[in-house]
């Protein structure tokens, strides 16, 4: 395998899994929110998410001055990767079993 290649897989891996981790852990925060009551104020959300948003995008940018050999697709294939799969899981386990 390419080391391109494998660059751009191990980054956008590590990417992908802190940025579904942040979001994830936000979203607990904010159910528990719920479950005690108090509705989440939007203006504690805004600079969360604000935050976590630009995290990936400093993340993105570094690894396009620091990495610039990484290849791009690989980094976006496995960034999508790593942060739809805690998602996929949370969406399974909600969605009752058909039977």
């Amino acid at each position: 395998m390419n080391s391109s290649i494998l660059l751009g897989i191990t980054l956008g891996t590590l990417i992908g899994g802190a940025f579904a981790w942040m979001q994830l852990r936000a979203a607990r925060r904010n159910e528990l929110l719920q479950r005690q009551q108090q509705s989440p104020e939007i203006l504690r959300q805004v600079p969360g998410s604000l935050t976590r948003v630009a995290f990936l995008l400093m993340a993105l940018v570094a690894v396009q001055v620091f990495f610039p050999q990484a290849d791009k697709w690989c980094l976006s294939g496995a960034l999508v990767v790593a942060y739809g799969i805690p998602f996929f899981w949370r969406l399974r386990d909600r969605i009752p079993q058909a039977r």
